[in-house]
């Protein structure tokens, strides 16, 4: 009697990716027009990100026409939070930590601990100072 073996093949993210994308045009079409347009958002190519909406507007699926049009609407916006250096995430990443901790811990019983919690959450050290009074 023969055994024949099955060895199951362990296949990486990438090979799975190019696997699915063998199955479909249309679906390989559009995973590389996301891929390109990550690309010059990433590289904050404004220019390039725009031309690659413009130029793929007539041919795409309505849902994504719908979201091509959302960002040539808000064309300018997307390029100041391209070029610019400048950036909430950090302020809206501690407002929300904040909240968080505020609704887990509903029910401190005074704002110093409540504070006392934010400040370990985000690790922040209060150095201590001691007051020296000059005497004039």
């Amino acid at each position: 009697r023969f055994y024949s073996r099955t060895f199951r093949q362990t296949l990486t993210p990438k090979e799975i990716v190019k696997k699915i994308l063998d199955l479909s045009d249309e679906l390989r079409y559009y995973y590389e027009l996301y891929q390109l347009l990550l690309f010059h958002f990433q590289e904050k190519n404004t220019d390039h990100f725009m031309a690659l909406i413009d130029d793929n507007l007539p041919f795409v699926n309505p849902i994504f026409t719908a979201v091509f049009k959302t960002f040539k609407k808000y064309k300018s916006y997307i390029a100041n939070a391209l070029e610019l250096p400048y950036s909430n995430a950090k302020l809206e990443a501690t407002n929300k930590l904040i909240k968080d901790i505020k609704r887990q811990a509903f029910g401190f019983r005074n704002f110093k601990n409540f504070k006392t919690k934010i400040l370990i959450a985000l690790n922040i050290k209060i150095e201590r100072t001691n007051l020296i009074l000059s005497r004039c």
